[in-house]
């Protein structure tokens, strides 16, 4: 099954309540769809979801290393996931969501090409299906209290709280979410490195004793593993890493320095499921918790999510939540009961999933 052709294309992602966080505001995502063509008439889809502060790329500059990429795939075979893949890190290094998009594709065509659901490829079905948890987007407290108990009223049971202005303000939502929603709703605070300094996240988070709180993501800046280990080592609430841990080998930085308790692994991170693996792997080893982060993927990049999710029980929890959420997404098939927000992978070949 030898590669024919990549072809890419922008696709902006309009979102029902715009996803502000620490670093920005994101009424809309700017993504790239891609589709690769195989010489046996197979198509396999891939997303690019690039963020110009966590992965370092634009929409633009993600099309471009794809045309770069469709010029050195053809011709390749696409069972040789993880041979592509490495040739792509030596030759579009610095895009790993565009290498993610490449990823998945290949996963859905190999998949395809077995007639096996992509999950099969990776170990098989560890798990039946994952509940996933709502994000509440950084606003003003009563907003994200009344938005919180919507989401609870729905059937969450857990919330990934966006934070990062400002530490008091910080304190007030999430005391008011709590009295909104009660004691039983674990909080999972985003700082998206907000606080930047170890002192202010240490004392901030000292303040959060009495709260539900499950984690605390990414409280410092991304290059400050000298200051995420000072939070780590000096509170009770577990850290994770965020920004901070993109690859294989900044996760390995991280367990040698014990510079959090926690990892949060994405696909348009690390360059999709082939180097996601060998992050759980390394994560694993250190005897880190990790859960699969999210970048507001469509339908698409969501399901390449969860079928790594499924084939592998290690994660401990999953926000791949973006289907919901977007108005006009280009596929179809991603499985969610909206009551409960379990999600189960397809049992259809490869990522399971069709545009639309």
């Amino acid at each position: 099954m030898k590669i024919l052709s990549l072809e890419a294309f922008p696709v902006d992602l309009k979102l029902q309540v715009a996803l502000n966080v620490a670093y920005g505001s994101y009424p809309e995502l700017n993504y790239v769809l891609i589709k690769i063509q195989t010489d046996n008439g197979l198509l396999g889809i891939g997303e690019a979801s690039p963020d110009p502060v966590v992965t370092g790329e634009t929409q633009m500059s993600v099309l471009e290393s794809l045309g770069e990429a469709a010029n050195f795939l053809p011709g390749l075979s696409a069972f040789d996931i993880g041979s592509i893949i490495e040739l792509c890190m030596e030759r579009i290094p610095t895009f790993p969501s565009a290498i993610a998009a490449i990823d998945m594709a290949l996963y859905d065509l190999v998949g395809k090409a077995l007639q096996a659901p992509a999950y099969q490829l990776l170990g098989g079905r560890n798990r039946s299906g994952m509940r996933l948890y709502p994000v509440i987007p950084m606003d003003e407290p009563a907003i994200m209290a009344g938005m919180s108990k919507k989401f609870v009223e729905m059937g969450a049971r857990a919330l990934k709280v966006k934070l990062g202005s400002d530490p008091e303000v910080d304190i007030e939502r999430l005391y008011r979410i709590t009295e909104m929603v009660g004691r039983n709703v674990r909080l999972r605070p985003d700082i998206n490195q907000g606080w930047r300094d170890a002192g202010v996240a240490i004392q901030t988070i000292r303040r959060m004793q009495e709260l539900n709180i499950e984690y605390i993501e990414q409280p410092v800046a991304a290059n400050d593993l000298d200051g995420l280990a000072q939070v780590t080592a000096a509170v009770d609430i577990p850290i994770m890493a965020d920004e901070s841990c993109h690859d294989p080998s900044d996760l390995f930085k991280i367990a040698s320095m014990q510079a959090a308790d926690m990892i949060n692994i994405k696909l348009m991170k690390c360059g999709g499921i082939y180097q996601a693996q060998k992050m759980l792997a390394i994560a694993e080893a250190a005897r880190l918790p990790c859960i699969l982060g999210s970048m507001g993927e469509s339908t698409i990049g969501s399901a390449a999510g969860l079928h790594f999710v499924t084939a592998n029980a290690g994660i401990r929890a999953c926000e791949l939540l973006g289907p919901l959420f977007i108005l006009n997404d280009p596929a179809e098939g991603f499985l969610i009961d909206p009551t409960t927000f379990e999600a189960s992978a397809s049992f259809k070949p490869g990522l399971g999933v069709q545009l639309k």
